[in-house]
């Protein structure tokens, strides 16, 4: 294969292929969500995540004034939605939850609600927050609660039926699915 230069400006998607997330915050009695691909777990003990958040959205206002976030991990058929959820500004709508045709519901221990229909769960507590570059904010949180469809993840994401398995953004409006499981110990076995 020839490997060519990738303008920099793009260089960030030769890391993007990671699960999508919708974002949802809220700041007294408003929500808001928004989706997003920039964020990574940081920790094991505690459980903790990093989220990068444009410092322009109303979500980043949201963090900054609650110290709280969700992220909800959704499937092949909330794409659409996700899409939305990318483009439309919570700035420009009343309530962006109606206006996507998506359901906050409680979660476990945070105030701010998940989002319906997902297969995963974080809920996340802002403990620092770092400028990265002049457009973002990086914000390390630990995560409070979790939970997941069994269907979906025990331990890692099953990726047995396509329903169940979690929508990931290559960029743009680019989607994709992990198409397989696979087991390097299995392998290794097989090798032997």
């Amino acid at each position: 294969m020839a490997v060519k230069p990738i303008e920099l400006s793009m260089a960030h998607r030769l890391l993007a292929g990671g699960p999508v997330a919708l974002v949802a915050t809220r700041y007294r009695d408003h929500i808001n969500v928004m989706a997003a691909s920039w964020f990574t777990p940081i920790s094991m003990e505690p459980p903790m995540v990093a989220l990068a958040v444009h410092k322009g959205t109303l979500t980043h206002d949201y963090i900054e004034r609650s110290g709280e976030f969700t992220i909800s991990l959704p499937n092949l058929a909330l794409m659409e939605k996700v899409r939305d959820a990318g483009m439309k500004s919570g700035r420009d709508v009343r309530d962006k939850f109606a206006e996507l045709g998506l359901e906050p519901v409680a979660g476990e221990a945070l105030d701010t609600p998940v989002v319906a229909g997902c297969l995963a769960y974080l809920e996340c507590s802002v403990v620092e927050a770092y400028d990265a570059g002049e457009d973002h904010t990086v914000f390390f949180a630990e995560v409070v609660a979790a939970s997941a469809e069994q269907e979906a993840f025990r331990e890692t994401w099953l990726l047995e039926e396509e329903e169940a398995k979690p929508l990931h953004h290559l960029g743009g409006h680019k989607y994709a699915l992990l198409e397989k499981l696979l087991d390097a110990a299995a392998r290794e076995e097989e090798q032997e």
